[in-house]
């Protein structure tokens, strides 16, 4: 009997252990989080409407690395240009940015990325002078507030 009831202590334990907060990452821009526009919306299902990342009030600075990774994405995506960086788990993106880095190319925390530029014919912004800024990770788009220190993961509490 205690064989069976340390096993649901320990079951119950792994659903209810809260996990640490990620590393916090660097500021893509100075004076980031004062300069945030647009808030994160969770969609109410996977391709439910929502807003998938923040968007960032940018002026002539450039955009730099949260995290080292390497460049997995620098292209047009339909009418404007995205730059990815694989960080681990993490794919860090931001649009529209326009950038020398190539595909495959390994980036430090803190170096240069990019900066905002216009899209292509038809392109319409949802913020003037702003960047969007996305998380992903294989099961979808997560808060970038968590990255930088201002969201706590959840925890289950009995």
């Amino acid at each position: 009997m205690f064989k069976f009831a340390l096993a649901i202590k320990v079951i119950f334990g792994l659903f209810t252990s809260s996990l640490p907060a990620p590393e916090i990452w660097a500021e893509p821009i100075p004076y980031f989080l004062d300069k945030q526009m647009g808030n994160y919306i969770a969609p109410h299902s996977e391709r439910g409407p929502g807003h998938r990342g923040l968007d960032v009030l940018v002026g002539d600075e450039g955009i730099r690395a949260p995290q080292a990774g390497f460049v997995s994405f620098n292209d047009l995506v339909v009418d404007r240009r995205v730059v990815t960086i694989r960080s681990g788990d993490y794919r860090i993106s931001f649009e529209p940015v326009c950038s020398d880095l190539v595909t495959g190319q390994a980036i430090e925390r803190g170096e240069l990325v990019g900066y905002l530029c216009e899209g292509e014919a038809g392109y319409k912004e949802h913020c003037e002078g702003c960047v969007h800024l996305s998380v992903r990770v294989d099961r979808g788009y997560l808060n970038p507030m968590l990255f930088f220190g201002q969201l706590m993961p959840s925890k289950i509490v009995s």
